[in-house]
């Protein structure tokens, strides 16, 4: 299945985590890569969880976080969390923001030019 496919999916709940769910965070992960290689961003780091990943990403030695909630409960799709950061491990972060999954390279070069002026 596609990223789009899993758009308002029922993923079973469990107290582990599922195939079903193992496979759409590898989907998650490959496309996550992808939208990030076409503004210039790398995936510095992925962390998996129970049922939610999220992710540094790096470009130019800044860095954006992004958080997708437990998708058994959450329109996960349109309501990413992203947001700056300081440095790799600043779990703290600038201000939250909101997208959806198929905008996340193009809100993370947006984050990242705000970035950009705020260092002159």
């Amino acid at each position: 299945m596609t990223i789009r496919q899993y758009k308002g999916y029922a993923f079973e709940s469990s107290c582990c985590k599922t195939p079903e769910y193992a496979e759409f965070e590898k989907q998650c992960k490959k496309e996550l890569k992808a939208q990030c290689k076409k503004v210039g961003f790398k995936v510095h780091s992925f962390h998996p969880n129970h049922f939610e990943w999220s992710a540094v990403l790096e470009k130019d030695g800044k860095f954006i976080y992004v958080s997708l909630s437990d998708v058994r409960y959450w329109d996960w799709y349109n309501d990413v969390l992203i947001r700056t950061m300081a440095h790799a491990e600043d779990w703290r972060g600038g201000g939250n923001n909101k997208c959806s999954f198929n905008e996340i390279g193009e809100y993370a070069e947006r984050l990242h030019q705000w970035q950009m002026k705020q260092a002159v």
